[in-house]
């Protein structure tokens, strides 16, 4: 317990803990995506035809077609990223994690989840593409640290993730939305 005088201003802070800091305010242009970080019009309409659903049922749109090195099985892909639930609720991202980015090798089952490993192949470097994956297969190993990813870092965001995980795996239209670039 901490006394003051009047004058003094009381402080409870508890041994061997820092100063809480800040909570960290992302711009409302990022929290909607990284199509307002990627030179597109944030508020503009992906047409239905941009969308490419694969045999797994990945379904991805290219919101801007990078100039780069293709992304293929094999190569090194750095991933900044923008995590949704299904009905658009923003869940983590790269930028709350202090803009580090997520590193794995395309193809790696151990590194990355499956419908980031299919979704990201043909991406190439400088482009932005939203994923829309199945709960199938999304985080079917769990939330934890050491496994595939990318993983939210925070309690609240994994325990997002673990709900649509657990309970909402088996409903009609739920998927997991990412958007990389």
């Amino acid at each position: 317990m901490l006394l003051t005088s009047g004058s003094e201003k009381a402080s409870a802070l508890v041994e061997g803990n820092p100063v809480p800091k800040k909570a960290k305010a992302l711009p409302e242009e990022y929290r909607q995506g990284t199509a307002a970080l990627a030179d597109i019009d944030e508020n503009g309409v992906v047409p239905r035809e941009a969308y490419i659903k694969l045999p797994s049922g990945v379904t991805y749109a290219d919101l801007r077609v990078g100039k780069g090195e293709e992304a293929t099985l094999g190569k090194k892909a750095n991933l900044q990223w923008v995590l949704r639930r299904s009905n658009g609720y923003f869940v983590e991202s790269s930028e709350v994690n202090d803009s580090v980015p997520f590193i794995f090798n395309v193809g790696d089952e151990k590194a990355a989840i499956a419908g980031v490993n299919e979704g990201v192949q043909g991406m190439r470097v400088g482009g932005v593409r939203r994923l829309l994956i199945p709960p199938s297969l999304a985080y079917v190993q769990g939330l934890e640290d050491d496994k595939p990813g990318p993983v939210p870092k925070g309690f609240g965001p994994k325990q997002q993730m673990r709900r649509v995980m657990n309970f909402r795996k088996d409903v009609p239209g739920e998927y997991v939305f990412l958007e990389v670039q």
